[in-house]
């Protein structure tokens, strides 16, 4: 089995059906991208599988590499997950308690993608202000039941 398949069913027991049927670290990130969405639109939003998500891309930010970008946890990551992040208004208004506002800031390729350069500034602006909301975690943690 694929490290990242091991690592995401680790930490997504409950998407264990998508997570072995994905044809590739990239076509999860898809699919998770998808159940992101669906969880943060839920009511209340789903912060168990939210979290395991987060956890995820932790993991997958530290990853080995691999040979292309399709099978490569962190370019799949960037271009699948977190480009998408912002499009999401109730993930947008959330980022604060997952990312440093630097995180942001400093990526404006990555964050600017999808949405554009006056809406990520807005976004900076809005992470400034919001701060006081990132939650540090240790990267790449295993949730708790419950979490």
């Amino acid at each position: 089995m694929a490290r990242w398949r091991a690592e995401a069913i680790k930490r997504l027991p409950e998407l264990r059906q998508v997570i072995a049927s994905a044809e590739s670290v990239m076509t999860l990130w898809h699919e998770l991208q998808d159940a992101f969405e669906q969880a943060y639109r839920a009511h209340p939003p789903a912060e168990s599988l939210i979290a395991g998500i987060y956890s995820f891309a932790d993991w997958c930010l530290e990853a080995p590499r691999g040979d292309d970008a399709g099978h490569d946890p962190f370019s799949a990551l960037i271009v699948t997950f977190y480009e998408g992040i912002p499009r999401c208004r109730p993930a947008r208004d959330d980022m604060p308690r997952w990312f440093r506002y630097s995180e942001v800031a400093q990526n404006r390729t990555v964050f600017s993608y999808l949405i554009g350069d006056q809406e990520y500034d807005e976004l900076v602006s809005y992470m400034a202000k919001n701060q006081y909301r990132y939650q540090p975690r240790s990267r790449g943690e295993v949730r708790k039941e419950g979490v």
